[in-house]
C-alpha cells in the first residue's frame, strides 16, 4: 500500500480549487492562468484558454490527477479524489450542478488528448485509464450528496495547512459528522456498492483529522446493508402473489 500524507493531498487539491470558481453568491466566475493549461482552444493572442466553466473543470481534473500522481496513490483512490472534486466543483454554480458526470465524461474526458496521453514511466497507462478504474462513480446520481461533506474536508485541511489550530473549527467538524450520519442512513449505502466505498473514503480522511484533534466528534460506524436486504421486500411480495394464484 502506498504511503502518502493525506494533508499534502488536500493541500494540492485546495491549490487547484483556487484556480477557478465563483464569487459573490455564485454570480461571478473567476479564473487564473494555470487552469487554462489543459484546454485546447486559442484566443486572439495565440494562447490556449478554456472557453467556459465545464472546460475549466476538465482542465482542473487533469491538474488533480497529475499532481496527486506524485504521491503514488493507488489508481482507484486517485480516481476517487478526482471525481469527488469534479462533482463538488460542478455543484458550485447553476446550471452546472445539473451536469451528469457520465455526460461530462463523454464530452470532456473520453476523447480529450490530455486524458489520453501516456503517463511518463507508467507503460501505456493514461489519465483516462485512471478515471476508468472508478467510472462506475460517473453513473450514480448520489455522487452529488458527497459534495458538501467533501467541501468541509477541504476547508478543515486548508486550515491545518495554514498552521491554524486544528481544534478551532469544531463547528465544521460537527456539520461534517451530521452530514455523514445522513449519508450513512441512505438506502444506497449497500455493501460493496460505489456509494459505500465513497463513504469509506470520506470517513478515512475525516478520521485522520480526529487523530490530531480529539474534540472533533467521532463518526458512527458505517451501517452496511446487505445486498439482498434492499430487494427482500419486493421478492417477498412477488412470492406471495405467485402463491395467491397457484391452484390449491
Amino acid at each position: 500500500m502506498a504511503k502518502y500524507s493525506i494533508k499534502d493531498v488536500y493541500k494540492d487539491i485546495n491549490t487547484i480549487d483556487g484556480y477557478f470558481g465563483i464569487q459573490h453568491g455564485g454570480n461571478v466566475e473567476f479564473s487564473y492562468g494555470p487552469i487554462h493549461k489543459y484546454c485546447h482552444y486559442k484566443n486572439t493572442s495565440g494562447n490556449y484558454h478554456c472557453r467556459n466553466y465545464l472546460e475549466m473543470a476538465s482542465s482542473g481534473v487533469i491538474y488533480v490527477l497529475k499532481n496527486l500522481k506524485k504521491y503514488n496513490l493507488e489508481d482507484d483512490k486517485l480516481a476517487e479524489y478526482a471525481i469527488l472534486w469534479l462533482r463538488y466543483k460542478l455543484n458550485q454554480k447553476s446550471p452546472y450542478f445539473n451536469t451528469k458526470l457520465i455526460d461530462f465524461y463523454t464530452n470532456h474526458i473520453q476523447t480529450n488528448k490530455h486524458y489520453n496521453d501516456k503517463i511518463n514511466n507508467s507503460g501505456n497507462m493514461t489519465y483516462k485509464d485512471i478515471i476508468d478504474t472508478k467510472k462506475d462513480l460517473m453513473n450514480i446520481k448520489e455522487m452529488t450528496k458527497f459534495s458538501y461533506p467533501f467541501k468541509i474536508l477541504l476547508f478543515l485541511y486548508s486550515e491545518i495547512n495554514k498552521n491554524i489550530s486544528n481544534c478551532t473549527n469544531s463547528d465544521y467538524a460537527k456539520k461534517f459528522a451530521k452530514e455523514f450520519e445522513e449519508l450513512n442512513k441512505d438506502s444506497n449505502n449497500i455493501e460493496y456498492s460505489s456509494y459505500n466505498k465513497m463513504l469509506y473514503r470520506l470517513s478515512d480522511d475525516y478520521n485522520n483529522l480526529i487523530n490530531k484533534c480529539t474534540d472533533f466528534p467521532p463518526l458512527p460506524k458505517i451501517n452496511l446493508k446487505k445486498i439482498m436486504n434492499r430487494y427482500w421486500g419486493r421478492l417477498l411480495k412477488v412470492h406471495h402473489q405467485v402463491r395467491r394464484y397457484q391452484p390449491h
